[in-house]
C-alpha cells in the first residue's frame, strides 16, 4: 500500500514538472516596420530555443512618447512588464522612483557573461550605467550625421569632398549655396530635441547641471547658438519647419541636414541626388548625443521572471543579433565584436558613409539628458527654440531668459 502511495505521488510530481507552464517575460517596444518584425523574429527564434521553460512576449505599445506614458501608469497600477525599450531622454522618473533593476545583479552571477562585457561599445555602457547601477543595454543607439546634397555644393563652385566642419564653415556654404535660386536653402533644421541639444553643447552651452537640480540654459554661449540659427533663417539661407522635412530633403532644394545614422539608407534609397554625409559640425567643442532607446529590466517582477528576463536580454544582445538587427535597420551594433563582423565591415568597405556614425561613438558622443523632469523642461525647450525660429526678428536673449527661469520652476517643483 505505501509503495503504490509513493509511485502515486512520484506520477503526479512527473506529471507537474511535464506539464509545468513556461515562464512569462512580456517585453514593451516602441517601433514598428523592419525594427519591430527583427525584434519579433530573435524573439520567435529565443522562445523556439526554451520552449516549454520561457516563453517571450513582444507587444507594440506606441511610440516612444505613448510607450513612457503607459509604462509610467502601469507603475502606478503596479503591473509594469518584465522588459521595456525606452529611448534615452525619457527614463528620469523610472531611475528616480527606483523602477529598474540593476543588471549587475546578473552580471555578477553569470561569468560567461562577465567576461564579455568590455565587448560592448563603452560609451554605450557608460550611458546606462547610473548611480544606481548598470541599468540598461543599448538596441537601437545612433549618433546624428550630416547629409550633403553633393550637386549643389558642385554647382554653387564648392568643394563636396571638403564639407564644413564648424557651423561657421556652414553659414559660409550655405551663404553660396543660397546664390543658386530662391528657393534653395543651404541648411533645414526643424525641432529635433536631441539634435537642438547637440547646437547649445557645441556652442559651449549646456542645458541642466550635472544632478539635474539646476537650470543652465541661459548663458551667452546658448544665446550665440540660438542667434547663429536664427540669423541664418532671418537672411533666408536656412531654412526651419516642424512638418514636412522628409519631402524638403528628398526635394534636391536643400544643400545640408542633420539627421540620424538611422536615415542613411532610407535616403540612399530615395534621394535623385549625389547623396554625401559627413560628421555632425562642431564649433567650440566637438560633441554629439547618443540618440535611439535602450531596454530595460523592472525589478518589480517576481524573481523567477527576471531571471528568465535576463536570459532573453542576454540572447537579445549576442554578437550575433546585434549583428542581425544592424544588417535588418541601420541601427549601430551593440558590440564591438558585430561591428568587426565581415558583414558589418563590408558595408563599410563598399559604403564609407556607414562608418561614420562608429567614428563619432568613439570620439565624441555623449549621453543625453535624462532627469525626473526632463521630458517636461525639453518640452519647454522645443517650444521655445520653434518661438525664436518660426519668428527669426523675436529676441533670442529674452525667450532665454524666461525659459530658463519657467524651466527651473519645474525642477524646483520635482525636487523639493
Amino acid at each position: 500500500m505505501k509503495r503504490t502511495f509513493l509511485i502515486a505521488l512520484l506520477v503526479v510530481a512527473v506529471a507537474a514538472i511535464g506539464f509545468a507552464a513556461p515562464v512569462k517575460v512580456t517585453m514593451w517596444y516602441a517601433q514598428t516596420g523592419i525594427y519591430s518584425q527583427t525584434l519579433l523574429d530573435i524573439a520567435a527564434e529565443f522562445n523556439e530555443l526554451h520552449k516549454g521553460e520561457i516563453e517571450v512576449e513582444a507587444v507594440y505599445t506606441g511610440n516612444y512618447q505613448d510607450t513612457m506614458q503607459k509604462l509610467l501608469a502601469a507603475m502606478v497600477a503596479g503591473d509594469v512588464p518584465n522588459l521595456a525599450q525606452i529611448e534615452q531622454a525619457r527614463i528620469g522618473q523610472f531611475v528616480d522612483g527606483g523602477a529598474f533593476q540593476d543588471l549587475n545583479y546578473f552580471i555578477e552571477r553569470d561569468p560567461e557573461f562577465a567576461a564579455t562585457l568590455d565587448d560592448f561599445w563603452p560609451r554605450f555602457i557608460q550611458a546606462n550605467t547610473y548611480e544606481q547601477g548598470l541599468l540598461g543595454f543599448p538596441l537601437n543607439c545612433s549618433t546624428p550625421l550630416m547629409y550633403i546634397n553633393r550637386d549643389l555644393f558642385r554647382q554653387a563652385g564648392l568643394d563636396p569632398d571638403n564639407p564644413p566642419k564648424t557651423w561657421t564653415e556652414v553659414y559660409a556654404a550655405a551663404k553660396q549655396i543660397k546664390t543658386l535660386g530662391e528657393n534653395i536653402f543651404g541648411y533645414r533644421f526643424g525641432i529635433d530635441d536631441w539634435l537642438l541639444e547637440a547646437y547649445i553643447w557645441q556652442f559651449g552651452g549646456q542645458i541642466i547641471s550635472e544632478d539635474g537640480r539646476e537650470m543652465l540654459i541661459y548663458s551667452p554661449e546658448t544665446v550665440a547658438a540660438w542667434n547663429f540659427f536664427q540669423k541664418g533663417v532671418r537672411e533666408g539661407i536656412f531654412i526651419f519647419g516642424v512638418s514636412g522635412g522628409n519631402e524638403l530633403d528628398l526635394s534636391g532644394r536643400i544643400a545640408m541636414v542633420v539627421r540620424s545614422t538611422g536615415s542613411l539608407g532610407y535616403l540612399i534609397q530615395n534621394a535623385k541626388f549625389d547623396l554625401g554625409a559627413t560628421t555632425m559640425p562642431g564649433q567650440v567643442k566637438e560633441v554629439v548625443p547618443i540618440g535611439g532607446a535602450n531596454v530595460f529590466m523592472f525589478s518589480a517582477r517576481p524573481q523567477a521572471e527576471k531571471d528568465a528576463a535576463w536570459e532573453f536580454l542576454k540572447f537579445l544582445t549576442a554578437t550575433e543579433n546585434t549583428k542581425r538587427w544592424s544588417l535588418a535597420t541601420g541601427y549601430m551594433t551593440s558590440r564591438i565584436s558585430a561591428f568587426e563582423s565581415p558583414e558589418i565591415q563590408k558595408i563599410m568597405t563598399d559604403d564609407p558613409r556607414f562608418a561614420l556614425t562608429y567614428q563619432q561613438l568613439r570620439d565624441s558622443a555623449v549621453r543625453r539628458p535624462w532627469y525626473g523632469p526632463y521630458p517636461e523642461v525639453h518640452a519647454m525647450i522645443t517650444s521655445a527654440w520653434e518661438d525664436a525660429m518660426s519668428n527669426p526678428t523675436k529676441d533670442v536673449d529674452a525667450i532665454l531668459k524666461n525659459l530658463h527661469k519657467e524651466a527651473q520652476y519645474v525642477l524646483d517643483d520635482y525636487y523639493f
